[in-house]
């Protein structure tokens, strides 16, 4: 033991053996015995008092209400002192400093509560004449870090008010007392809480903190400071349109910056990009991307694209990005730029990449040709929009080669375009069942894909029913007795398109076949997958958060 400045040995105390038990508790003591009830009574903390005890002490605080949970705390061992500290008592009697008026009583003062500040005073106010004794050793602490459970209020509830006073006490005079409400169905019914209302227990740090990227900066016209994030990425400024706005723009927004000011990448990028839409007025996201050079920044093209051409939202031409001044509403020869929408199957037979979710991004494929549809693998993971004039594929082409003489007389903006609804339905089945197979490594039915192509262009509901009277059938349907299921289901998701096309147009909802209609091409439900104008797509040209 180390000694005193003047060489003798340092004072030495005895612990008294007194065994004390600290308790951390979470709240303002005001009323000591509620604090006791509290903790469960006398009997209860007694027992924290037992040697060798480890037994938490629980704290409810609503101790005379049964549905309140018990809050437990940390009883964690420790080796600390309990000192009683003695100040001289104050009498609370008054007078004027520097005066030699006699003291006055103030009553009001000894039975104020003493806090720290008034304890920290009187030891500073009597350095020589407090006293300090040993207790005893702490040897454990009892300390409550976690948060009470919510407490549901059974005010104005008679129900839960008799379960809680003569069920929960587990006293039988009391259970005898209660029986089960003699009501029936669904009137005046209670719902009973649940044991548990929040699963969380310890309170949550979010270690809030300053962005690093966001500084203050003083605004250039008001001269006020405001917070600017540095590391915020460029607002896009793309037209973004839809399929029935009157208009679409035909020149650049005005508050596009010189392209002189970007880099010279960039430049050369849009220059690149300018001779492309001269060549080819509408473009999916993925074919302009296979046309640029292998050292383009395909990044910059997202904010080089505001500079000659607007985004498609919506309708047949939905995904696209169109030249400005270009309108394929009012001129048919646009109409293989077209676009068809699909639902890619996820197979159990695919492979593991392609059942990923497709990514929504400005990255190129190494794939230069993976716009382009011939039905042979391989099959690109984005390969969700396809134009028209990309399918390539030798039983789709004729379909989209189709004559003048067989388009519509004008163009139905919302889904179709400038075909007719048998068209549009026999691209999207027969690409649909492409994919699918394509997707899964099985093989198609060239023979039965044929024959489903033959199905008329224009699908009349009128005739439908006119073929139950006795009219001519292959006017409507082709299937024979012996049709493979497969056939079956291309016929049924052939009607149901049209149908479903049809009602969509029509503020009606469209004519409605009979029963025995749709036993010859299938049911009306719409299928799944066949590129309906409610199905997302993972081309939407743009994010919408941008």
């Amino acid at each position: 033991m180390p000694g005193s400045e003047d060489g003798s040995a340092a004072p030495s105390y005895s612990v008294p053996g007194t065994p004390v038990v600290s308790l951390e508790y979470p709240c303002i003591v005001e009323n000591t015995e509620k604090a006791i009830d509290m903790l469960g009574g006398r009997k209860e903390v007694a027992q924290i008092l037992l040697p060798n005890n480890e037994k938490p002490l629980g704290l409810k605080f609503r101790p005379h209400d049964p549905a309140g949970r018990t809050v437990i705390p940390h009883n964690k061992q420790t080796n600390n002192l309990l000192l009683s500290i003695t100040v001289p008592k104050r009498t609370g009697r008054k007078r004027k400093r520097g005066s030699g008026e006699p003291f006055q009583e103030s009553p009001a003062d000894r039975h104020s509560r003493k806090d720290v500040a008034y304890l920290l005073r009187s030891l500073n106010d009597n350095p020589q004449r407090y006293q300090t004794e040993v207790v005893g050793s702490i040897q454990s602490t009892h300390v409550w870090r976690t948060m009470p459970d919510l407490v549901y209020s059974s005010m104005g509830s008679s129900f839960l008010s008799e379960i809680q006073t003569k069920v929960l006490p587990q006293q039988y005079p009391l259970l005898k007392q209660w029986s089960l409400p003699r009501t029936y169905g669904l009137a005046n019914t209670e719902t009973v809480p649940p044991p548990v209302l929040s699963t969380q227990s310890l309170p949550i740090n979010y270690t809030y903190r300053q962005n690093p990227a966001v500084k203050t900066v003083a605004d250039p016209q008001s001269g006020k400071q405001v917070l600017f994030n540095l590391a915020a990425p460029a607002k896009l400024l793309t037209y973004q349109c839809q399929y029935n706005d009157a208009e679409w723009p035909d020149q650049p927004p005005p508050n596009c910056p010189p392209i002189s000011e970007r880099p010279q990448s960039h430049q050369q990028l849009f220059q690149t990009m300018v001779k492309l839409f001269d060549e080819r007025p509408v473009w999916t996201r993925r074919a302009l991307l296979n046309q640029f050079p292998d050292d383009a920044p395909c990044a910059a093209a997202r904010h080089l694209i505001a500079y000659m051409a607007f985004a498609i939202r919506s309708g047949p031409w939905r995904d696209t990005l169109c030249k400005y001044g270009v309108d394929p509403r009012k001129d048919r020869s646009y109409r293989k730029y077209q676009t068809v929408m699909l639902l890619l199957a996820k197979s159990a037979k695919a492979k593991p990449h392609l059942r990923e979710d497709f990514e929504r991004s400005w990255a190129r494929s190494k794939d230069k040709s993976s716009h382009i549809f011939t039905g042979k693998p391989p099959f690109p993971r984005d390969g969700q929009v396809w134009q028209l004039c990309d399918l390539e594929d030798p039983q789709l082409k004729p379909l989209v080669d189709t004559p003048d003489i067989t388009l519509r007389p004008e163009c139905e903006i919302r889904q179709l375009g400038w075909y007719h609804s048998g068209t549009i339905a026999k691209i999207r089945v027969a690409l649909k069942a492409k994919t699918d197979a394509l997707i899964s490594n099985e093989k198609i039915d060239e023979e039965a894909l044929a024959r489903f192509l033959t199905l008329p262009d224009r699908l009349d509901f009128s005739e439908v029913a006119q073929a139950d009277e006795g009219a001519d059938q292959s006017q409507v349907a082709y299937l024979p007795k012996d049709a493979a299921q497969q056939e079956k289901e291309w016929a049924i998701a052939y009607r149901t398109l049209c149908r479903t096309i049809a009602a969509s147009l029509s503020k009606a909802g469209g004519a409605q076949a009979n029963s025995k209609g749709a036993q010859v091409l299938g049911s009306s439900v719409a299928p799944m997958g066949y590129g309906l104008e409610e199905d997302e797509s993972d081309e939407d040209a743009e994010e919408d958060n941008e």
